[in-house]
């Protein structure tokens, strides 16, 4: 369930992500109040609380439901529900700041 949800997800982060990259280039780069590092860190922080939030629904609405046992609950936990969430997330992230931008580097 995790792996269909992943690329749907990675995808939403494009629209925001791009939008806040734009936002740096045009106002934020010349006036260099922050580095690119900053945004960046930023928005890998706050991107990874979400998922971690929603991945921890997703688990608990589903892995009892199915009917595993208790027995391997917190390793399954750990990799579906912050291992894979992280990333996944940070590679859509990595992809987006490869991205060619529409304003020229």
């Amino acid at each position: 369930m995790a792996t269909i949800l992943c690329v749907p997800l990675s995808n939403q982060l494009q629209v925001p992500f791009l939008n806040m990259r734009n936002v740096y280039e045009v106002r934020e780069r010349p006036s260099r109040m922050y580095n690119w590092t900053a945004l960046l860190l930023s928005q890998v922080v706050v991107e990874f609380f979400w998922n971690i939030i929603g991945s921890t629904v997703l688990f608990f609405s589903w892995y009892w439901t199915v009917g595993f046992g208790n027995d391997r609950a917190g390793y399954t936990y750990l990799m579906l529900g912050i291992i894979f969430p992280m990333y996944y997330g940070s590679l859509a992230q990595v992809s987006l700041c490869h991205s060619p931008s529409r304003y020229g580097d």
